[in-house]
């Protein structure tokens, strides 16, 4: 039989992924001889277009993989082929397992898979080809006229005894030049929590608790694995565990750094909690290749992240481990996430105050939404915060809810300048050579065309992230510096992916310096259009020579301009930075 899985990841801040789920069903449903497909959307299409690529790949069964942000999507889509083709569709993933009723009263699906697919699609494919009943595969639900009708969840999956996940069915090229060379893994499955806005409290209680949810795989079998990943793709720069927490057995952290070190020096970068390893597993594992943790703080207020988000820590110890990692060398990453129930100015506010403590790599922030399922859902809903008819409703970082405490434009611009922040203190922390202009942008002095035209900003390029300044032209930022000797300006010049295939041309990178007394000069002008020449679709470094000006005080520009109109012209300067010439043979 041939199955066709279709994953929507539309209009997403992700870039192609790997997903462990598909991958997994994958591989168990080609150990029992079938043909699987996917069909990997990461732009919307019409339903016509997606009609027509279903009919072309000839399957037999449509399975959908959707979370709540994908939804809108993966309904339209299911929609179109329930019309227009006779096919059975049957969808699973986080969505379909939070909220099932919901998925399955709208009448598009002729099966649901609740909670994990593997067995259970595998189980399904396999009646529906030989025409047995189906009716008492577990996980499963279906209708039977207007009446719903589904089957109790079986045991959590022995993870040792799944074939690896199938990475034939993604496009590993695809995947390793779009995420700078780093390979995805999984070395367990399911959470020891239950935070209140996460998916995995629904899943901890649909398995039984978390001791059942939580799998830990042998430390031999995720070797075995990496093994055969680095001998398909030897160009494997990093990897990074998806693991809920990587560290909630200390015991086999030890075990697994112990093999690590025998067979590879790849560099990887794992999620932590509070709480869950102490100074000396840490030290282990930078020693056997950790180069980044990410770490969920989401508030800085405790009563929120207590009483409100179920996470039970205090501020001294989310302090003391990046104080740990800074010792140590690690890369860090704060997670973080505002505008839920009981947020106001102050506990924002209070949230930035820790991450300035912590002073992280890099930041992430979120504003809270409230998906179907999940307990702060529920508690949003008993309280009316989610305004009436946006009960399933689902908006990227824009804020969802009527919060008594705050309002949401002011929710909305609070997060705009917590971002702001975040990338200013990234570029003070990584800060590159003698004067890293990124790191100094809050003593910029800016011209800008419109609001908005310049600011700090992460840009992928190419699988490579940099953090860059936007200067959309016709816009202007410049800084009084003193120079040193032999000083140059290194920077790297790009337009965003997402305006690559849009309309418009490119623009003019300047460099310019004034001297107190003397005439402003250019010494750097490049034209680039990555829109019309594909050569240029990358990051573009330079360097230019200010010797000339010795050791003088000067106002250095950094200027875009446009020969025509600047429509989608976002253009981007990555780390801007003073070096000095070479002194005993050493780039400065």
């Amino acid at each position: 039989m041939k199955i066709l899985l279709v994953y929507p990841d539309i209009h997403t801040i992700q870039f192609y992924h790997f997903q462990h789920g598909l991958a997994w069903i994958s591989a168990v449903l080609k150990q029992a001889g079938h043909q699987v497909e996917l069909l990997y959307l990461d732009r919307e299409i019409s339903v016509e277009m997606f009609v027509e690529k279903v009919r072309a790949s000839a399957a037999d069964l449509v399975g959908f993989s959707s979370i709540t942000l994908q939804y809108q999507f993966t309904r339209r889509y299911a929609q179109s082929l329930k019309q227009a083709l006779k096919i059975p569709l049957v969808i699973g993933g986080i969505h379909a397992t939070v909220a099932p009723e919901e998925v399955m009263q709208e009448g598009i699906f002729d099966f649901l898979i609740r909670g994990e697919g593997e067995y259970p699609l595998l189980e399904l494919v396999q009646a529906l080809e030989t025409g047995r009943d189906w009716r008492q595969i577990q996980n499963l639900w279906w209708r039977e006229g207007d009446e719903i009708k589904f089957n109790p969840n079986r045991a959590p999956i022995d993870l040792d005894q799944l074939p690896f996940p199938d990475r034939e069915l993604f496009d590993e090229n695809r995947l390793l030049k779009e995420n700078f060379g780093q390979l995805t893994m999984m070395a367990s499955r399911g959470c020891i929590f239950a935070c209140s806005y996460c998916c995995n409290s629904v899943l901890t209680e649909l398995a039984g608790g978390a001791k059942k949810w939580h799998r830990q795989r042998k430390v031999e079998k995720v070797i075995e694995e990496l093994k055969i990943a680095h001998q398909r793709c030897p160009d494997i720069k990093s990897i990074i565990f998806m693991d809920e927490v990587f560290t909630a057995e200390r015991k086999w952290v030890r075990e697994f750094c112990l093999e690590y070190q025998k067979h590879f020096h790849t560099p990887f970068q794992i999620y932590v909690r509070v709480g869950t390893v102490d100074y000396d597993t840490l030290k282990l594992l930078r020693e056997t290749g950790l180069y980044s943790i990410l770490v969920g703080v989401e508030s800085g207020d405790e009563q929120i992240r207590r009483d409100v988000l179920n996470r039970r820590m205090s501020n001294e110890k989310i302090i003391e481990l990046f104080k740990w990692a800074d010792e140590l060398g690690i890369e860090t990453w704060s997670l973080n996430m505002i505008g839920v129930p009981g947020e106001t100015e102050r506990t924002i506010q209070k949230t930035i105050k820790l991450n300035q403590k912590i002073f992280p790599s890099h930041l992430q922030l979120s504003v809270f939404q409230p998906f179907p399922g999940i307990p702060l859902y529920e508690r949003c809903m008993r309280e009316g915060l989610i305004p009436e008819g946006e009960a399933t409703a689902i908006y990227l970082n824009q804020p969802r809810l009527n919060l008594p405490g705050i309002s949401r434009e002011r929710l909305r611009q609070l997060y705009d300048e917590f971002v702001a922040l975040g990338w200013l203190w990234e570029a003070k922390k990584g800060k590159k050579g003698y004067l890293d202009l990124s790191a100094e942008f809050d003593r910029a002095k800016i011209h800008q065309a419109q609001p908005g035209f310049v600011m700090l900003w992460l840009v992928r390029i190419l699988g490579e992230d940099r953090l860059s300044i936007l200067i959309h032209p016709d816009s202007m930022v410049s800084w009084r510096v003193k120079l040193k000797k032999n000083s140059r300006l290194r920077f790297g010049a790009g337009f965003s992916p997402d305006v690559w295939d849009k309309p418009g041309a490119g623009c003019w990178y300047l460099v310019k310096v004034k001297t107190r007394f003397g005439p402003e000069q250019t010494l750097f002008s490049k034209y680039l259009d990555p829109k019309h020449n594909e050569d240029e679709r990358r990051w573009n470094d330079f360097e230019v020579d200010l010797s000339r000006f010795g050791e003088k005080k000067v106002e250095l520009k950094l200027e875009t301009k446009v020969d025509n109109g600047n429509e989608y012209c976002v253009a981007f300067w990555s780390r801007p930075h003073l070096i000095q010439g070479e002194k005993d043979g050493t780039p400065g």
